[in-house]
């Protein structure tokens, strides 16, 4: 067999099912009603992106968790930790921190200027 068939055939197929399972971001604000979902983009050296909307889709943020300033165990991602800025179509800006529970998770929270609470989680499924 040449080595586009093996491609086409084997490969494509398998990065295909393995581009299907992402990242999967959800969160809650403590004067939104109602669970935020969204997606999360992991960084290159740990922290990484995600974005978050309610179900009617009235309020979009984009959070971004910057690198690792604290890691604990080293080799492991679980309990690094870090700071981060979520940015939300209202115009609220929130200062937060997040730990890391695995190579593939992380959660975070913070407090907006007006004191509404931001809880979140980003997770491989």
């Amino acid at each position: 067999m040449n080595k586009r068939l093996f491609v086409l055939f084997f490969l494509c197929p398998w990065l295909l099912t393995a581009c299907a399972f992402g990242y999967q971001a959800r969160g809650s604000l403590s004067d939104v009603p109602g669970e935020l979902r969204g997606k999360g983009y992991p960084g290159n050296s740990g922290g990484g992106r995600f974005a978050l909307a309610d179900s009617d889709g009235r309020l979009a943020c984009d959070g971004q968790a910057e690198a690792p300033t604290s890691s604990p165990n080293p080799g492991s991602c679980a309990g690094e930790s870090g700071a981060g800025r979520l940015r939300c179509s209202d115009g609220r800006q929130i200062a937060f921190v997040w730990q890391g529970l695995s190579c593939r998770s992380f959660k975070g929270g913070g407090v907006d200027l007006q004191g509404n609470r931001l809880e979140f989680v980003v997770e491989r499924r």
